[in-house]
C-alpha cells in the first residue's frame, strides 16, 4: 500500500511567497493532482478545505496589473481565473461553473457591457460585480440594469471589495436574476456648489460607499433624479440669486437628507449646518453620518493627516510630497507613512487619484480638450493625462468620454 502523499508548491521566488505555498495532506491511495502555476498570481489553484472545493472567481480584465492585484487580494479564500476580454469570458462560463464574476467595462477586445447582455439572457447566472474605472452614475445604472450586483470604481478598497464579495457569494437569494429585482443602488451624493477638488477628494475616499456626483449649479442639480438614499450637499455661499431656488431643489429631492455649508438661519426646511469653507474631513464625517455606513474612512484621523487631506482638496493639481511636507510639517517619507496608515492610500496614487476624478468631470461635464484637462489639474500635457488616466481608469480619455458619452 502506497505511503501517504504530501504535495507542495514551492514558492517563486521574491513573489509573495506566502500566496503561493500550498500544502495538501492526502490519504493513503489517494491520488489528487496539484497543478502549479502558470504565473506568479496563479490562474488557477487546487484546494480542498473542509471537503470542499473553493468558490471559482472569474476575473475578467485587459489590465495584467489588475488581474495580479485581485489575486493578491482574494486567492487565499477563493479559486480565481482569469479572462482577459469578453471573448474570454463567455467561454469560460461556457465550460465551468463560476461562482462569481468580477466584470470591466472597457477592454480593448470585447466590451463589459457585451457581457452583462449576454449573461443577462441567461437563467442559471453567476453574480456579477462591476470593476471599472468609470465613475458615472448613468454607467453605473445601465451595469445594474443588465445585472450586474453592485459596482466597483478603482482603485478599490481591499477590504470592501473583500466583503462584497462575500455577500454576493452568500446571500440567499443570489444574483438580481434569480430575485427579480434590479441591483441594490448604492446611496448617492450629490455636491451642489463645491470645489472640484473637494469633489474629487470626496469620490476617492467614498468611492466604495457612496455614487458622489457634481453639479456646478442648483439648474444642474435639478436635472438629477431622485433616489431612495440621497444626500444633498450644498455650499451656500456659491448660489448667489440661485438660493431662491432651494425650495424647488427640496421639492425635487423629497426623500434627500441636506447638508448646507455656509448657510445662515434663513433655511425655510431643516438642514445639517457646517461652517464655511467646505473641508474634506468636516464633510466625510458627516455624510458618513448621514449613511449610517458600516464602516467609514472618515473617523480617528490625527490633525496632521486630517490637515493632509483637507490641504490636497483645495490643492490637488500643484500636490506634491514634498510641497505637502513643507505646508504640514515632517519629512517626506514619514508622512507618507501616516498617510498609507491611516487611510490605507499611498500618498503618491491618491494625489494622481483626485487629478483623474477631476478630470474625468472636467471630460465629461464640461466637455473640455484633452490638452486643457491638463493643464487645470497639474498634469505637463495631454499625453501625461494619457499613460495616468490608463494606469488609474483602464483606458484613455478619449476612450473613457467615448463610451460613457452615449449612456448618458
Amino acid at each position: 500500500m502506497a505511503e501517504s502523499t504530501r504535495t507542495l508548491l514551492q514558492p517563486v521566488p521574491e513573489v509573495n511567497a506566502r500566496l503561493l505555498e500550498l500544502y495538501v495532506l492526502l490519504p493513503t491511495r489517494c491520488h489528487i493532482p496539484i497543478v502549479r502555476r502558470a504565473h506568479p498570481f496563479a490562474k488557477m489553484r487546487v484546494a480542498i478545505m473542509g471537503g470542499r472545493v473553493r468558490s471559482t472567481i472569474l476575473v475578467v480584465d485587459d489590465d495584467p496589473g489588475i488581474r495580479e492585484a485581485l489575486h493578491l487580494v482574494l486567492d487565499d479564500e477563493y479559486e480565481v481565473i482569469d479572462a482577459v476580454d469578453g471573448v474570454d469570458a463567455l467561454a469560460a462560463l461556457a465550460s465551468r461553473k463560476i461562482d462569481l464574476m468580477l466584470l470591466d467595462l472597457v477592454m480593448v477586445h470585447g466590451d463589459g457591457f457585451e457581457v452583462l447582455e449576454h449573461q443577462s439572457k441567461e437563467l442559471d447566472r453567476p453574480p456579477i460585480i462591476v470593476l471599472s474605472g468609470l465613475n458615472n452614475a448613468s454607467t453605473a445604472a445601465t451595469a445594474m440594469r443588465l445585472g450586474a450586483v453592485d459596482y466597483v470604481t478603482k482603485p478599490f478598497d481591499e477590504e470592501a471589495l473583500r466583503e462584497l464579495v462575500r455577500n454576493a457569494l452568500t446571500s440567499p437569494s443570489g444574483s438580481p436574476a434569480q430575485t427579480g429585482r434590479p441591483g441594490m443602488q448604492r446611496p448617492a451624493v450629490v455636491l451642489i456648489g463645491l470645489d472640484l477638488g473637494v469633489y474629487a477628494s470626496l469620490t476617492v475616499l467614498l468611492g466604495q460607499q457612496c455614487r458622489v456626483v457634481r453639479a456646478a449649479t442648483v439648474s444642474d442639480a435639478l436635472t438629477l433624479s431622485d433616489g431612495p438614499s440621497t444626500t444633498l450637499v450644498i455650499d451656500v455661499r456659491s448660489l448667489g440669486q440661485a438660493t431662491t431656488m432651494l425650495p424647488q431643489l427640496r421639492e425635487r429631492f423629497q426623500n434627500a437628507r441636506l447638508v448646507a455649508i455656509g448657510a445662515g438661519d434663513d433655511l425655510s426646511v431643516p438642514w445639517m449646518v457646517l461652517p464655511a469653507p467646505a473641508r474634506v474631513t468636516h464633510l466625510l464625517g458627516s455624510i458618513l453620518g448621514l449613511l449610517a455606513a458600516g464602516r467609514s474612512f472618515g473617523g480617528g484621523y490625527t490633525p496632521r493627516v486630517a490637515l493632509m487631506l483637507d490641504h490636497l482638496g483645495t490643492h490637488y493639481a500643484d500636490a506634491s510630497v514634498r510641497r505637502l511636507a513643507r505646508v504640514v510639517g515632517g519629512s517626506p517619507d514619514h508622512l507618507a507613512t501616516c498617510f498609507r496608515e491611516e487611510t490605507r492610500y499611498h500618498l503618491k496614487a491618491y494625489m494622481t487619484g483626485l487629478r483623474i476624478e477631476a478630470a474625468k468631470w472636467l471630460l465629461l461635464e464640461a466637455g473640455e480638450k484633452i490638452e486643457t484637462v491638463a493643464a487645470r489639474v497639474g498634469l505637463h500635457d495631454a499625453s501625461h493625462l494619457s499613460r495616468l488616466f490608463v494606469r488609474y481608469a483602464g483606458t484613455r480619455p478619449g476612450a473613457y468620454r467615448r463610451s460613457v458619452a452615449p449612456a448618458s
